[in-house]
C-alpha cells in the first residue's frame, strides 16, 4: 500500500492538497506549519476520529487540538494506491459527529470499494490495528527528547518486543501501584485498616459477650436477694401484725403505729435532695434516654451505610455502561439491501434500454427514463433512516451519583447530629445530677440516684398521708393500754432483718444496672457482629482484589517473556545492521544482558548501555530500533513508513547517514519524511 496524496480541513491544513511520491517523499516544512497535524491527519483517515475521547488538563483530545482552523466543517480525502489500483477514501463530519462520515470509491472507473469501510479501513489497507501503525510506521522525533531514563525504558522495551509505548512495564506498575492501595507490606493500605477494623470488633465482642454473662449472674443473685428481702418483709408484717394484735385497747396500737409512720418519715426526710432540683435531673435524665434511643437508631445502619453506597454507585455505573452499549448497538447504519439491489437492477435495465436498443412498443422512448427514475428512488428508499435517531435517556447519571451521595452524607450527618445530641443530653443529665450529689461521676449512677431520691420522695408522701389517718383515727380512741415490751423487741428485730434485706437486694439490683450501663455503652452485640461480617466479606474481596493483581502480574509477565522469545531476536538482528550503518561500523552489536537491560558493543567489544552512551548515539539507537520493530511487525506488508522529525536532535552528519538509510529501505516500502531540516541533494 502506498499513499499517493491527502487533501483536507484538519488543523492547519486548510483544504491544502499534498502529493507523495514512491520510495522516499521528503517534506521539509519549518516549525509550526503542521508537521504533527499532517500525521495526525494520516492516522485518523486510516483508522477514524475517536470522538469519545475527552479533554484532560494536561492533553486536549484529537477532535479539539485539530479543528479546522479555517473555520469549515472537519472532513478529508486521501487516495492511496491498494491492489493496484487507486483507491480514494473521504472522511466528512455528518450529524452522527465529527469525521463520522465514511466513503470509498476507486479512482479509475469511480466505483464503491466494498471491502474497506469506516471501522476496518486501516485494518484491511496496512493490515494491523492502530497501535501496531503507531508503533511501528510511524516514529516521532520528540521521542528523542525524553529524559535519558524514560528513553532507555523504550529502548529496552522496543529491544525485547517491540512495544514502543512500554505498555508492560506501564502495566505492571500500574498493578504494583494497586496492590500497595490494598497492602503495602509495612501496615498500610485498605487490607490492615479491615484487618485492625477486624480486630477491634472481634475484642468489643468478647467484651459483651463476658458482661453478659457476668449481668446473668448478678440477675440471678439480685433476684436471690429480691426473693430473701421479699421473704423477711412478709414476717415483719406477720410479727407486726400478732404485736399490734396482742396490744390492749386502739389507743395503744395506733400510737405505735403513730411512732413507727413518724420513725420511718424521719428516716426518708434525712438526706432527701431539694424536689425541684430533683425534677430538673428527671427531666435532664428523660431527654439522655431519649437521646440514647435517638442515636442507637442511628448507628445501627451505620456498618453497612458505606457499602451500600458504592453498591448503589456500580449499580449506576452498570445503567450507564449498558445504556452506551445499546445507543452503540442502536445507531448501526441499517441500509435496506433490497431495495438497493432493486436500484442497481432497473439502473442496469435502463442502460440496456439505451445501449442494446430494446423494444418495449410505445414506451420504448420513455422507458429510460422511467426505469431511470424508478431506479432513484429505489436508491432513495434504501438509504432514508439507515441511521436511526437516538432516543433521550431517561436518567441523568451524575445526578443519580450525586444524589446517592447526598444521601449517604445526610445518614453519615444525622448519626453525628444524633451523637452530639446524645453527648449534649449526657452532659446535661450530669451536670444537673451533680447538682444534688457533686460526688456522681457516671450517669448509670446518677440514674440510678435519682430513681431512689424519687422512690423515697413517693415513700415519704404516701407515710405522711398514713400518719394524718393514724392521728385522725387517735383523736377517736379514749382506751389506752401498757406496750407490750417483749413483742416490741420482737418486731425490732423482724424489722431490722426486713431491712437489712432489702438494702442487699437494692445492692444487688445497683450492681445490675450497672453492667446493663457498661453493655449499652459498648453497644449492641448485633450491630458488632454484622460489623464483623461486614469487614470479613471485605477482607475477602480485598484478598481475591490480592489475587487477581497477582495472576494479573504473572501473566503480563509470561506473556511479554514469550513475546520477547520470538521477536526479540528478529528486532535486535535488524537493529544491529542499521546501528552499524547509522555508526559506520563504530557500533555494531545491540545485547540484552542478565538484567534485561539493553546494551551496545563498541569497536573495542565493550558493552555499554543505554545511559552511557553519548546522546546522538543513543538517538540513533533509538532510531535503529524503531526501524527494526517496522520491519518485524509489518512483516511481509509493504505499509508505508511515516516519519515526524526524527532527525530533530542529530548532526548534519548522523542525518546524513540516517537519509542514505532511509533512501537504502525505500526500495522496499515508501518512506513519508516530515522535516524542520534541509536535507540537500537527498531532497531533491
Amino acid at each position: 500500500m502506498k499513499i499517493l496524496s491527502i487533501q483536507g480541513h484538519f488543523g492547519n491544513l486548510n483544504g491544502q492538497k499534498i502529493d507523495f511520491t514512491d520510495r522516499l517523499c521528503c517534506r521539509v516544512l519549518p516549525n509550526g506549519w503542521g508537521k504533527t497535524t499532517l500525521c495526525a491527519f494520516i492516522r485518523v483517515m486510516l483508522y477514524g476520529l475517536n470522538t469519545a475521547r475527552r479533554d484532560t488538563a494536561n492533553m486536549l483530545s484529537d477532535k479539539t487540538k485539530y479543528y479546522p482552523q479555517d473555520g469549515k466543517a472537519m472532513s478529508g480525502r486521501m487516495t492511496v494506491e491498494f491492489t493496484g489500483r487507486p483507491v480514494t477514501i473521504v472522511r466528512e463530519s455528518n450529524r452522527a459527529g465529527l469525521m463520522q462520515g465514511f466513503e470509498a470509491y476507486y479512482e479509475d472507473t469511480g466505483e464503491l470499494c466494498t471491502l474497506l469501510t469506516a471501522r476496518n479501513c486501516g485494518q484491511v489497507l496496512l493490515g494491523m490495528g492502530e497501535d501496531a501503525f503507531l508503533s511501528s510506521a510511524m516514529i516521532d522525533g520528540l521521542d528523542m527528547t525524553r529524559p535519558s531514563s524514560e528513553l532507555n525504558e523504550l529502548i529496552l522495551s522496543m529491544a525485547q518486543s517491540g512495544d514502543t509505548n512500554a505498555r508492560c512495564g506501564a502495566a505492571l506498575k500500574t498493578l504494583a501501584r494497586w496492590r500497595l492501595d490494598l497492602n503495602s507490606g509495612n501496615g498500610h493500605g485498605e487490607q490492615p485498616r479491615l484487618e485492625a477494623d477486624l480486630q477491634a470488633a472481634e475484642k468489643r465482642l468478647a467484651e459483651i459477650q463476658q458482661l453478659e454473662e457476668e449481668i446473668q449472674d448478678q440477675q440471678k443473685q439480685a433476684e436471690l436477694a429480691q426473693s430473701v428481702a421479699e421473704r423477711e418483709r412478709q414476717a415483719y408484717e406477720k410479727v407486726y401484725l400478732a404485736y399490734a394484735g396482742r396490744m390492749v385497747g386502739e389507743e395503744s396500737r395506733l400510737q405505735i403505729l403513730r411512732k413507727d409512720s413518724e420513725k420511718r418519715i424521719r428516716n426518708l426526710m434525712d438526706g432527701l435532695p431539694d424536689e425541684a432540683l430533683l425534677r430538673e435531673a428527671e427531666e435532664a435524665l428523660y431527654g439522655f434516654e431519649g437521646a440514647v434511643r435517638l442515636e442507637r437508631e442511628k448507628r445501627r445502619g451505620m456498618p453497612l451505610v458505606d457499602s451500600n453506597q458504592k453498591k448503589a454507585l456500580r449499580e449506576v455505573d452498570e445503567r450507564k455502561s449498558a445504556e452506551e452499549v445499546k445507543r452503540n448497538r442502536v445507531t448501526r447504519p441499517r441500509i435496506r439491501w433490497p431495495a438497493l439491489i432493486l436500484a442497481l437492477c432497473l439502473a442496469a435495465a435502463a442502460a440496456a434500454t439505451v445501449l442494446a436498443n430494446i423494444n418495449w412498443g410505445p414506451l420504448t422512448p420513455f422507458m429510460p427514463y422511467v426505469l431511470s427514475v424508478l431506479a432513484a428512488l429505489s436508491l432513495l428508499l434504501s438509504f432514508i433512516g439507515s441511521v436511526p435517531r437516538l432516543e433521550d435517556v431517561d436518567e441523568d447519571y451524575d445526578v443519580s451519583k450525586q444524589k446517592i451521595t447526598m444521601e449517604h452524607d445526610q445518614t453519615v450527618d444525622d448519626q453525628h447530629m444524633a451523637a452530639s445530641v446524645l453527648q449534649e443530653e449526657y452532659d446535661t443529665a450530669l451536670r444537673a445530677a451533680q447538682k444534688l450529689w457533686p460526688q456522681v461521676k457516671t450517669i448509670e449512677q446518677a440514674g440510678e440516684w435519682i430513681r431512689a431520691a424519687r422512690d423515697d420522695w413517693q415513700a415519704l408522701r404516701r407515710e405522711q398521708s398514713k400518719l394524718q389517718d393514724i392521728l385522725v383515727q387517735l383523736k377517736r380512741t379514749q382506751a389506752s393500754t401498757q406496750v407490750d415490751e417483749q413483742h416490741k423487741a420482737e418486731v425490732d428485730a423482724a424489722r431490722d432483718r426486713a431491712a437489712k434485706a432489702r438494702h442487699e437486694a437494692e445492692a444487688a439490683q445497683q450492681a445490675l444496672s450497672r453492667l446493663q450501663g457498661q453493655v449499652q455503652v459498648l453497644g449492641s452485640s448485633d450491630a458488632w457482629r454484622a460489623a464483623r461480617a461486614s469487614t470479613q466479606a471485605a477482607l475477602q474481596r480485598v484478598q481475591t482484589q490480592l489475587d487477581a493483581l497477582k495472576m494479573a502480574e504473572d501473566t503480563i509477565k509470561a506473556e511479554n517473556a514469550a513475546l520477547s522469545a520470538r521477536v526479540s531476536p528478529q528486532i535486535t538482528a535488524l537493529a544491529q545492521q542499521y546501528l552499524a550503518y547509522l555508526t559506520s561500523d563504530h557500533y555494531k552489536e545491540i545485547k540484552l544482558d542478565s538484567s534485561l537491560r539493553a546494551r551496545t558493543a563498541g569497536a573495542d567489544g565493550a558493552l555499554l548501555d543505554a545511559l552511557r552512551l553519548s546522546s546522538g548515539t543513543r538517538d540513533q539507537l533509538y532510531f535503529a530500533l524503531r526501524l527494526a520493530v517496522c520491519q518485524v511487525l509489518s512483516g511481509r506488508e509493504s505499509i508505508p513508513l511515516i516519519l515526524d522529525d526524527p532527525f530533530l536532535t542529530w548532526d548534519n552528519k548522523r542525518m546524513e547517514r540516517g537519509l542514505h538509510l532511509l533512501q537504502t529501505l525505500s526500495s522496499e516500502r515508501q518512506i513519508i519524511l516530515f522535516t524542520c531540516r534541509q536535507t540537500g541533494r537527498l531532497q531533491k
